[in-house]
């Protein structure tokens, strides 16, 4: 399938035939995963391999129901699977080889080996994850997806992956997509420029993922770490706002002709955002409509848009020229109409 990314205005999102997506630079679920490293250590590989395979199996799922992606056979399935998740920017998958119930995988261009880390081991989780989603779906069967080598580890120029397909169906964890069915004359198509390993989106090495990826991995980690989660999402805003500024956000603010904070939205789809300033200028608050860190699978009622809070701080300077210390006053995780942001 072809991948046409939609932007809504009215709602701030971006959308991948009515599924809601974030739109973030390369190498961002990677910076998540090291800001979780940083905490759990050993356990940050099965947690980001189990979401990743939920989510994107999900995913994958959803787009089979609405009919965009057919399954034709195993081998055309992964040729249109595997093309898919280029488009998406996380790298060309290649399978090198196959032998009855086992296959060999490179991925060329790894989003999730693009930050150049220094690592012990093979550090690749969330690609093991996607792997294990996509020959779920093609082979109807489990899989166990290991990573032999990896560009971390520096004994690799790609990631090398096995994959064992099991006898055994288990029933798979499914975390429905966010949909948004607007007609598409109330939205913007969004080019993505794309080359032999990379996406480009509004000028910026992007991947591509579904909304509720984050709000089912913080869930997992809440049930680990309870409110330490929160540290974890604040760590991240700020690691996702330091790949932001490698890069120039002044040509995009050119572009859209938007100035100061509100360019977030378009960078990544994050919700509509209103800023109400004072009669000489002044931010006063900024109020996040469909906040994708307000998401939220389980029961907990309590402000949610830690990663927000932090990442709309982090990036003030650089947007508006002044240091903005914010946070979350009312949320619509506690059934609030919005997301509203103040200064301290």
């Amino acid at each position: 399938m072809e991948v046409k990314l939609r932007y809504s205005e009215e709602k701030g999102v971006y959308l991948l035939e009515g599924i809601r997506v974030l739109v973030l630079p390369k190498g961002s679920l990677e910076t998540i995963q090291n800001s979780v490293n940083t905490i759990l250590g050993l356990a940050t590989k099965s947690i980001f391999q189990e979401v990743s395979a939920t989510v994107f199996y999900s995913f994958l799922s959803d787009l089979i129901k609405r009919k965009l992606i057919k399954l034709r056979g195993e081998d055309k399935t992964k040729i249109e699977i595997f093309d898919l998740f280029k488009q998406l920017g996380f790298g060309r998958i290649n399978e090198i080889s196959k032998d009855f119930n086992y296959y060999k995988i490179n991925i060329e261009g790894n989003s999730n080996s693009f930050l150049n880390l220094i690592t012990n081991s093979p550090y690749c989780f969330s690609s093991a994850g996607i792997l294990t989603s996509i020959y779920r779906i093609v082979t109807n069967k489990d899989v166990e997806v290991v990573e032999e080598k990896c560009r971390s580890t520096g004994d690799s120029e790609t990631d090398l992956f096995s994959i064992s397909v099991k006898e055994s169906k288990s029933q798979y964890t499914y975390i429905p997509s966010q949909i948004f069915e607007d007609k598409n004359d109330n939205l913007k198509s969004v080019d993505i420029i794309g080359d032999n390993t990379d996406i480009f989106v509004n000028t910026i090495p992007s991947e591509i993922v579904p909304v509720v990826y984050f709000p089912y991995l913080f869930s997992k980690l809440r049930k680990i770490i309870g409110l330490g989660v929160y540290g974890i999402e604040n760590q991240t805003g700020k690691e996702l706002a330091k790949l932001y500024e490698q890069y120039n956000l002044e040509i995009i603010q050119e572009k859209y002709k938007i100035k100061g904070l509100e360019i977030i939205s378009i960078l990544n789809g994050l919700g509509k955002m209103e800023i109400l300033k004072t009669d000489l200028g002044y931010l006063m608050e900024v109020d996040i409509y469909n906040s994708f860190n307000a998401l939220h699978i389980d029961d907990a009622i309590e402000k949610r848009c830690f990663l927000l809070d932090s990442l709309l701080s982090s990036l003030s300077h650089r947007l508006t020229g002044f240091v903005l210390n914010l946070s979350e006053k009312e949320c619509s995780a506690i059934n609030n109409e919005v997301c509203k942001f103040s200064l301290n």
